[in-house]
């Protein structure tokens, strides 16, 4: 397995690609059964995966994934139609196999055992189709032939090549190799071969050609013209660390009797030989490394799909270096405030304008679209109906919306809570709905769309809806007080810690974690939940999340001489405010906003700052969880583009700030977290 190490992280991004697709596709062809163009896509995808598996030396996976490509080749031949019972079984399959890249990833071994319930279903349907199980090839002629290095053909270039080696210095060899009979995939494994033979030299020629090797079609040998400066011992011991392999022989380059084999090959005419694009494998003299001969498994690229992975960290390293020009450009700005130079001027203008286009091109770069969370949902809403036999169906909209990487990978927790709330709660029955007057069909409903520099999520079902009087009937058994509580107020209990109106605990719901969690999840990633309902209509959710967390606009403030950051994104309006204008009432600071009460928020003393007394003050109004706050300051600096930087764990945990940002006059400024001071005000009030 060491020498496979370096492909490990290769091998977990194409897996979970596969089964990704597998997943989707599978679902489609529960609906599209009789689509032999998906089927046989699905067929590709699997035993796309069991290659890897395979060429990795995983067999336990390469095992299961054989046994499920079985069930693909009957429903592809027709001695198998696609019912959803084995639909059920190939997810039970995907499952697994997640799980057990998962065990790979996390450095586990796997064992058989993880697999034989599994199997044991496959083998069960293989056997109701063909009255035995399939897959198990036998050898009927049992005699094995000699392994020669013997060249069926090779062209009078390859032996030019050769020569022109040798007075270079390098060493001829022809290798002949024999790959174990029990292998599942000799191409791949004979492409890991030639791939190690090629980090210490060239192969010039094949037999068969490369494209054979590379589509696994050749029985169990093959031979090559190897060249290089190793000794034959070094390049035994290259061959003999690969898996999977019967037997080899490595002799020297023999070019008279290569020359002898050419005099006595049969004419084209005479022999029936499959014909292909190329006959041999050349490549140039092997001095010229930057130009080596094509090997199996290379292909040129594809015009299809342009698009590279990107290694995060290298983009966030990226990012910082960005966020180090935004810093310096405000530098600019202040120098050229104090000395109004026309050169500081004209060079602020053009690192302004540089340093916007290279923001915008780098926070592109890590934007990634929401349909990599939204694409597990269908899968997962077609097992709940399942789970709690309703009829229900997800329709999902702007899957092509794009969100910053970071912002998506946090998604799927909080969207799994809320779809399985809508399938569990909010859709009824098929026989309620029939009642009811609606389609026997439950529609949940995922959609994203941008608007402005936030995008939004929302989730909707035509369900029961939430009825305020059973809130109140569930909030009063665990001991809340509900009096004087508005309907509105009954309904938004639903996101209290450990609140929930199911009767008994199940898989899916009933333990009162789920939409707290939700709530808190969203307020982390600075966005904001809001929810509306109406009974026996349905309820919609509406996330809201800012495009990137990087890069923000800011209004900056200052209270007690010390100066801070507030997002743009939660400011509603800033008002200049006396002190005589704020009231007392019930040992809380409130202040009139839009014919109301607000609360005030002194930020002096949330902070622990020393404050001289001011008569005017500025009053910044922002919305959290839906109420209004008006948080006081002393002064307005301004409005500015600002770079979040990370803070010590320690000031995290005062759960005040959302990090630091850098003034243009080298100062630091703290960025205050609005949500967690104004609930925190809330929970002491």
């Amino acid at each position: 397995m060491d020498d496979n190490s370096v492909y490990r992280n290769l091998f977990f991004e194409e897996s979970d690609d596969n089964l990704q697709k597998l997943n989707d596709d599978v679902l489609e062809l529960e609906s599209e059964p009789e689509n032999i163009d998906l089927i046989n896509e699905i067929f590709r995808a699997a035993h796309t995966l069991k290659g890897m598996s395979a060429t990795m030396g995983y067999n336990v996976m390469t095992k299961l994934t054989h046994k499920m490509e079985n069930l693909f080749d009957f429903f592809k031949s027709g001695k198998l139609k696609v019912t959803s019972e084995y639909i059920s079984l190939i997810f039970e399959c995907l499952d697994k196999l997640s799980e057990l890249v998962e065990d790979l990833r996390n450095d586990q071994e796997l064992s058989e055992d993880q697999i034989s319930e599994l199997l044991k279903k496959l083998i069960n349907v293989e056997e109701s189709v063909n009255g035995t199980a399939t897959g198990e090839v036998q050898n009927t002629s049992g005699k094995t032939e000699k392994l020669t290095t013997a060249l069926e053909s090779s062209e009078d270039a390859d032996i030019d090549v050769v020569k022109k080696a040798k007075s270079q210095g390098y060493n001829a060899f022809v290798v002949a190799i024999r790959i174990d009979k029990e292998s599942m995939l000799k191409g791949p494994r004979a492409f890991l071969i030639i791939e190690h033979l090629e980090q210490e030299g060239d192969v010039i020629y094949t037999e068969p050609t490369a494209d054979l090797l590379e589509n696994g079609e050749f029985n169990t040998d093959f031979k090559l013209i190897y060249l290089t400066k190793n000794t034959k011992e070094q390049v035994e011991a290259n061959i003999d660390i690969n898996s999977e392999i019967d037997t080899f022989i490595v002799e020297e380059f023999d070019s008279a009797k290569s020359a002898n084999s050419n005099e006595h090959k049969p004419s084209a005419e005479s022999a029936p030989v499959k014909p292909t694009e190329s006959t041999a494998k050349k490549t140039k003299s092997p001095d010229k490394k930057g130009k080596k001969s094509s090997t199996p498994g290379k292909h040129p690229s594809a015009a299809r799909n342009q698009s590279i992975r990107v290694d995060l960290s290298r983009l966030d390293s990226f990012l910082n270096l960005v966020s180090e020009l935004v810093v310096y450009r405000n530098q600019l700005d202040d120098a050229n405030k104090r000395n109004d130079a026309m050169e500081v001027k004209d060079s602020l203008e053009q690192v302004s304008r540089l340093t916007s286009e290279l923001q915008d091109l780098v926070l592109k770069i890590r934007m990634q679209q929401v349909s990599v969370v939204f694409s597990r949902f269908p899968r997962m809403v077609r097992d709940l109906a399942k789970e709690l036999d309703k009829d229900m169906e997800l329709i999902v909209e702007g899957e092509e919306t794009e969100l910053d990487k970071t912002v998506v990978s946090e998604l799927s927790e909080p969207l799994i809570h809320l779809l399985r709330n809508s399938a569990d709660h909010g859709i009824e029955s098929s026989e309620a709905r029939k009642k009811l007057g609606k389609p026997e069909k439950g529609i949940i409903k995922l959609s994203a769309y941008q608007e402005g520099n936030q995008v939004n999520i929302t989730l909707e079902d035509d369900g029961k809806g939430i009825d305020p009087q059973v809130m109140k009937e569930s909030a009063e058994s665990k001991g809340i007080d509900t009096t004087g509580m508005t309907d509105n107020e009954l309904i938004n209990l639903i996101f209290h810690p450990g609140f929930s109106t199911a009767k008994k605990i199940t898989n899916i719901s009933g333990r009162g974690v789920g939409l707290d969690a939700v709530m808190a999840k969203i307020n982390d990633l600075g966005g904001s939940l809001e929810m509306k309902t109406e009974l026996h209509v349905g309820t919609r959710f509406v996330i809201k999340l800012p495009l990137t967390l990087s890069i923000i606009q800011a209004l900056m403030v200052r209270v007690a001489n010390e100066s801070f950051a507030i997002p743009l994104d939660v400011v509603e309006r800033v008002v200049v405010i006396q002190e005589k204008e704020i009231i007392t009432s019930m040992d809380r600071e409130v202040v009139e906003y839009q014919e109301g009460l607000i609360p005030v928020i002194r930020v002096d003393k949330v902070l622990g700052l020393t404050n001289e007394e001011n008569t005017k003050q500025f009053a910044i109004v922002v919305k959290s969880d839906k109420q209004y706050f008006a948080v006081l300051v002393n002064e307005l600096i301004g409005q500015q583009e600002i770079v979040i930087k990370k803070i010590d764990t320690i000031i995290q945990k005062l759960n005040k700030f959302q990090g630091a940002t850098i003034f243009g006059n080298g100062s630091i400024a703290l960025i205050l977290d609005v949500n967690a001071i104004c609930q925190g005000k809330l929970v002491e009030s």
